[in-house]
């Protein structure tokens, strides 16, 4: 992997685009994607802010390696792996074991959000439940005392499900929520829980293994339309 794909691949990890890089750095998308297509190459000075601003080191970077670490002391306690960026367990490996999130390869910095939910069925069914459960990092006891005070009745009583996750973080637990869950992603930049439920849509949502496809019938329909095409050609 050469230095242009490694940067773009921190890049995407951190959950920016190239233009909010460029604005991190104080240059333009433009700039940023030659970069990243090795057209042309930033100096040093311009490399470290770029490093610092998506929390790597330069040695990884251009060299694809971490600096060298300093021998452990004897008898030294073992580090361990840091929990899942999205629902906060501890990990092993490159996949987090409770919620499947695929870990990230290098630190990740930008803008934090949170996600929020509203819900089109009663918060005190068993699915809903394991839904948050699982991909927010509440315990089901957790969830159930936000459902007692839940009430779908009110438009603007809103969930504050996560906060602090990276953009693509945030997108992950919102795309694998269930379609009754409505989940929105907002940014976070440290308000009070009910300012945040209160914030519009930030970052669009991905569809997410639970969105709906076109369907058996819906295949079926578009063979007929298609075959009544083909037959007044």
């Amino acid at each position: 992997m050469e230095w242009n794909e490694r940067l773009a691949l921190v890049r995407k990890a951190a959950g920016l685009t190239q233009e909010q890089l460029g604005e991190l750095v104080g240059v333009t998308r433009q700039a940023v994607s030659k970069w990243e297509s090795a057209q042309t190459v930033p100096d040093m000075l311009m490399i470290t802010r770029v490093c610092q601003a998506l929390h790597v080191s330069t040695d990884y970077v251009l060299l694809g390696k971490e600096p060298e670490e300093e021998p452990a002391a004897e008898n030294a306690v073992p580090e361990l792996p840091p929990p899942c960026p999205c629902c906060g367990r501890e990990t092993s490996g490159g996949v987090c074991p409770a919620c499947g999130y695929l870990l990230p390869s290098a630190p990740v910095g930008g803008q934090p959000y949170a996600v929020v939910g509203s819900f089109s069925a009663p918060l005190t069914q068993p699915y809903l439940i394991s839904q948050i459960s699982r991909y927010c990092g509440l315990t089901e006891e957790e969830v159930q005392a936000c459902a007692a005070g839940y009430s779908p009745c009110y438009p603007d009583n809103q969930l504050l499900l996560c906060r602090g996750k990276s953009a693509h973080a945030a997108q992950w637990i919102a795309s694998h929520l269930e379609s009754s869950i409505l989940p929105r992603i907002v940014e976070d930049c440290g308000e009070e829980a009910e300012v945040l439920r209160a914030k519009g849509s930030a970052v669009d949502i991905p569809k997410g293994k639970n969105s709906p496809g076109i369907g058996f019938w819906g295949v079926v329909g578009a063979v007929i339309v298609a075959l009544l095409i083909l037959s007044f050609l």
